[in-house]
């Protein structure tokens, strides 16, 4: 008997996160608040829908002069995740030692904004500045690069 639980146990932990499990909005504007250094309002849900082995689903929390999309893909089928980069625009730059291979999306040309993806238990994680992220204009890059490593430090989900 003992075998078969251990099976179950293990088989159990080994499952795809299903897509029920994760909300739309996965953060509390507190999680934000001390990774960020901005207030923000209660995340609101956006878009949902699932095609072909994936749920997608979208949340914005806005701040003062920016917001943050969190967007989560589930894919039914795990391995399939770590796919999810060859249609984005731009590129991918992974960011070096990240245990769940986040990587800071670039080249999207004016939509360049600071953008985290990883993926963790077959679930895709992108959390992107939108608005008026920075503090001057001509402080940009460095403003991006700094929005850049804050978004690193949010709680990762699942």
């Amino acid at each position: 008997m003992r075998p078969v639980l251990a099976l179950f146990v293990v088989a159990g932990l080994a499952a795809p996160l299903h897509a029920q499990e994760l909300p739309a909005c996965p953060f509390k504007p507190v999680d934000l608040e001390a990774a960020l250094g901005e207030k923000f309002e209660e995340g609101k849900p956006g878009m949902a829908y699932g095609a072909g082995g994936i749920d997608l689903r979208s949340c914005q929390y806005a701040a003062r002069r920016w917001s943050l999309r969190v967007g989560t893909q589930v894919y039914t089928n795990a391995p399939d995740a770590k796919k999810f980069g060859m249609v984005l625009a731009g590129k991918l730059v992974p960011v070096p030692g990240d245990p769940d291979g986040a990587a800071f999306q670039e080249g999207q040309g004016d939509n360049t904004a600071p953008t985290v993806w990883y993926e963790r238990r077959g679930v895709v994680v992108e959390l992107r500045a939108g608005g008026t992220w920075y503090n001057d204009p001509t402080k940009r890059q460095a403003d991006l690069e700094s929005l850049r490593g804050k978004l690193l430090k949010i709680r990762r989900v699942p």
